[in-house]
């Protein structure tokens, strides 16, 4: 069975079209390192935009996921130094 293709459904934009970070607008592999830092990008720019409580509980969760990541390198930190 045969479904109907379009010819723009592909992952790059048309040429002369302005750039769109979106689901189909993304021009690098979510997998790699630069389709991470694509969506860290998107992350922040949307981040920027929002206002009221809805940015300050974005703002709070990124904090908490900071204050994470670093007990958690202090820990292992501290377990590595202590086996010498």
């Amino acid at each position: 069975m045969r479904t109907g293709e379009r010819e723009d459904d592909g992952e790059e934009p048309p040429d002369g079209a302005p750039y769109v970070d979106g689901a189909w607008g993304r021009t690098a592999n979510p997998n790699t390192v630069e389709g991470e830092l694509q969506n860290l990008a998107a992350f922040g720019s949307g981040l920027a935009r929002m206002s009221g409580p809805r940015r300050t509980a974005a703002k709070v969760v990124v904090w908490l996921i900071l204050i994470g990541t670093t007990i958690a390198i202090i820990y292992e930190a501290v377990g590595i130094f202590q086996l010498w």
